[in-house]
C-alpha cells in the first residue's frame, strides 16, 4: 500500500513532518490538495514507521541508555 506513492509525495511528507507547527493530522489534507491524491492519516503513519524502521532510528537512544 506505501509503494503506491511516489518518491516525491513521500518527500513532501517527510518535509511536512519535519516542518514546526504542523501537526500530523494536517499532512493528509496538505497532500491531498497539492497532488490530488486519496492519502488518509493510516496511510502517513504507515510511511513513517516503515522509515523508521528502515533506518533504526532508535539506535543512538538505545546506544546510550544501555548501562
Amino acid at each position: 500500500m506505501v509503494e503506491e506513492l511516489s518518491d516525491e509525495i513521500k518527500k513532501e511528507i517527510f518535509d511536512l513532518i519535519s516542518t514546526p507547527g504542523v501537526e500530523i493530522e494536517d499532512i493528509p489534507d496538505k497532500i491531498n490538495h497539492q497532488y490530488n491524491t486519496n492519502l488518509d492519516y493510516e496511510k502517513v503513519m504507515e510511511i513513517l514507521s516503515e522509515e523508521y524502521l528502515r533506518h533504526n532510528l532508535d539506535h543512538g537512544r538505545r546506544l546510550c541508555c544501555r548501562f
